[in-house]
């Protein structure tokens, strides 16, 4: 893909710890989460945004590459600004990031020459997930740390194994 596949593999690495962390941490403040988070959503974006300007000569939808990282900066900030609202809406906000995200990737695999597999199934994965904490929050109820750290689990490693496999 490009000269910085590191890139990718540390966003990757920085999801798989996040998700360590909520693990952990199931029945923690809803308001620590947000910060966490949030300043995981906000590197995430930076190297995406680097990650897609530093692909533009190779990749077609690099633009689309900068988009998810704005709007990963754009969601990191809001869960930051206001920590009691986000407690209050958090699993609305990861659902449609992740849904957006999953529908990235979907749309990625088919656009991409290699990999497609892995993006499809990791797509749809995070995208039913994130939905389901979206469209039923009573439902997912306590276990939503569980549910977001699965999300974020299979993100990471999506990034990890994708940045390996350009190298």
């Amino acid at each position: 893909m490009t000269t910085n596949w590191y890139l990718q593999l540390i966003k990757g690495i920085v999801m798989i710890l996040l998700a360590i962390l909520v693990f952990m941490s199931p029945a923690g403040a809803l308001l620590a989460w947000a910060v966490y988070i949030g300043i995981g959503m906000i590197l995430s974006g930076i190297l995406n945004i680097i990650l897609g300007f530093s692909a533009r000569g190779i990749l077609e939808n690099w633009g689309w590459r900068v988009f998810e990282g704005l709007m990963d900066i754009f969601i990191g900030f809001i869960l930051m600004a206001n920590p009691a609202l986000t407690a209050a809406i958090l699993p609305f906000v990861i659902g449609f990031w992740g849904s957006f995200y999953g529908i990235m990737l979907f749309v990625d695999a088919f656009a991409s020459k290699g990999n497609t597999g892995i993006k499809m199934i990791s797509g749809i994965l995070i995208f039913l997930l994130s939905t389901t904490i979206m469209f039923n929050p009573l439902f997912v109820g306590l276990t939503f740390a569980i549910w977001f750290a699965i999300i974020l689990f299979i993100a990471g490693i999506y990034n990890v194994v994708f940045s390996l496999s350009n190298k």
